[in-house]
C-alpha cells in the first residue's frame, strides 16, 4: 500500500512489515533516510526498512512524505501527530553529546529501567552520536533480549554502522553464560564479565569516545535490587540515564544507592512515561528468542568429538574475593542427570569461547560426546573444555526444560 506521512508526524510500524520510501525524508531511531535514488546524510543509497515481528518501529517524517509498505495488516500502522521521540530523550542526548566532544577519555553510559524502551533509547543515541562523528562501542547485557547475538550470552561490539536492528552490529567478544535470567550467581557472574569486556574492549580501543551499556529489566524484588546495585558498582558507569518511576521502591532504592557511591557520577532521570513505548508480551519475546536460537542453529550439523580428557565445568561465584572460579563438574554423576540438549560453550584450555553448541550425549564407554555445532575440524581439536548452561533447547530453538548442577 502507499502511505502519506505529514511533516512532523510519526507513523507507528509493527512488524512483520517492508516498507520503501519512495518521497520525502524520514527519521528512523536518529536515523536518517532518504529516498533511494538519493543520498542519505547519514548512510549513503538506503536499503529497504525490514521491521521484523514483535518489533514496532517509529518512522518520523521530516518533511512530507510517501511510503511503500508491505504489511499483512493494515491494523498495525498507527499515525500520530507528533514526534515519538520525547523531547527528554534529545535534552539528553545533546548534552551527552556536548560533554563526549571535551572529554579525552571514552565515557561509559548505561540506560536502566523496567521495560521502558531502553534498546530503543541506545539505539538512538547510538545513531546520533554516530551521526556526530563519535566512536564508540555496545556493551549487551541483557541475557532473555540480545540485539547484538543470542540469548544466554553477553556481548560487546564497535558501532561502525547506524543501528537499527541486530544485522547491524557484530559481536567481537562474546562471553557465555547459559541462561536467559541471571538468577542465583549468575546475577554476579553477569556483572563481573560486563566488567571485564569493557576493560578489555576500552583497552583496544583507544580511540573511542563512548560505550553504551544496554541491562535487561529484572529490578523488582531484593534480588532485583541485589543484582543492579552490584552491577552497576562492577561496570561502574560515568552517565547513567534511568526511566524512573515514582511507583517502583525497588527503583528509588537504586537510584539512591548509586548515587551515593560516586558523587562525580551524572544521573539523567526521564520521570515521563513513554505513552508510544511498544512492550513485548510474554509470547512475542518468547517467540523472539526462539527465532535467535533457530537462525543460529541452521548452520549447525551433529559432531562427534573424542571425550580423552575433556573438562566439564560451570562458573562459579566467590562471595568471599567477589570473584569468579570455574568449578569442575564430575562427568559420572553428569551423566545421571537431565543434560541432553543442554546448551553449551565449547572452549579452549585458556577457557577463550569457540562456539555455542547443545549437548546431546555423553558415552564415557565408548569414550565420545556427540553435539550439535558447527565446529571445524581446527576448532574441534582446540576444544578442551565444555561450559555447561542451564538452558536445554531443541535443534529447532524451542524450550525444553532446564539442567540443574
Amino acid at each position: 500500500m502507499i502511505k502519506d506521512v505529514s511533516k512532523g508526524h510519526t507513523l507507528l510500524v509493527k512488524g512483520p512489515a517492508r516498507i520503501t520510501l519512495l518521497e520525502g525524508k524520514i527519521d528512523v531511531f536518529g536515523k536518517i533516510f532518504l529516498p533511494e535514488k538519493e543520498e542519505s546524510s547519514s548512510a549513503g543509497i538506503n536499503d529497504v526498512l525490514i521491521v521484523p515481528s514483535a518489533h514496532s518501529y517509529p518512522i518520523y517524517a521530516l518533511e512530507k512524505s510517501v511510503l511503500e509498505i508491505y504489511t499483512k495488516n493494515e491494523d498495525n500502522l498507527i499515525n500520530i501527530e507528533e514526534n515519538s521521540i520525547s523531547p527528554i530523550w534529545n535534552e539528553i542526548k545533546d548534552s551527552i553529546i556536548k560533554e563526549l566532544k571535551q572529554k579525552s577519555t571514552p565515557i561509559k553510559i548505561m540506560v536502566l529501567g523496567i521495560s521502558s524502551g531502553k534498546t530503543t533509547f541506545i539505539k538512538y543515541l547510538a545513531n546520533n552520536f554516530l551521526q556526530e562523528g563519535l566512536k564508540g562501542g555496545y556493551l549487551d547485557s541483557d541475557l532473555g533480549q540480545q540485539i547484538i547475538y543470542i540469548p544466554t550470552t553477553i556481548n560487546i561490539g564497535s558501532i561502525n554502522d547506524f543501528i537499527i536492528s541486530s544485522e547491524n552490529i557484530t559481536s567481537e567478544e562474546t562471553v557465555f553464560i547459559g541462561a536467559t535470567f541471571p538468577k542465583g550467581s549468575n546475577k554476579f557472574i553477569v556483572s563481573l564479565s560486563c566488567r571485564r569486556l569493557l576493560d578489555d574492549y576500552i583497552a583496544k580501543n583507544k580511540d573511542i569516545n563512548f560505550v553504551l551499556i544496554d541491562t535487561d529489566g529484572w529490578i523488582k524484588t531484593e534480588a532485583g535490587i541485589l543484582y543492579k546495585t552490584f552491577f552497576i558498582k562492577s561496570v561502574d558507569p560515568d552517565i547513567l540515564i534511568i526511566f524512573h518511576d515514582e511507583a517502583i521502591e525497588e527503583l528509588q532504592s537504586i537510584e539512591k544507592a548509586t548515587s551515593s557511591s560516586r558523587k562525580d557520577r551524572k544521573i539523567y532521570l526521564i520521570k515521563e512515561k513513554n505513552k508510544y513505548f511498544y512492550e513485548k508480551d510474554k509470547e512475542e519475546r518468547r517467540f523472539l528468542r526462539q527465532s535467535q536460537f533457530s537462525k543460529k542453529f541452521e548452520t549447525f550439523r551433529k559432531i562427534s568429538i573424542p571425550l580423552n580428557h575433556m573438562k566439564f565445568i560451570k562458573v562459579e561465584f566467590d562471595k568471599e574475593t567477589d570473584q569468579t572460579f570455574e568449578k569442575d563438574i564430575d562427568i559420572n554423576e553428569l551423566v545421571n542427570l537431565p543434560y541432553h540438549y543442554v546448551i553449551i560453550g565449547l572452549m579452549t584450555e585458556k577457557s577463550e569461547l569457540i562456539e555455542i553448541g547443545l549437548l546431546f550425549t555423553i558415552n564415557i564407554e565408548k569414550n565420545y560426546i556427540l553435539l550439535y555445532s558447527n565446529l571445524t575440524y581446527k576448532q574441534q581439536i582446540n576444544v578442551k573444555k565444555i561450559l555447561l548452561g542451564s538452558l536445554r533447547l531443541s535443534t529447532k530453538g524451542n524450550h525444553q526444560g532446564y539442567l540443574y548442577l
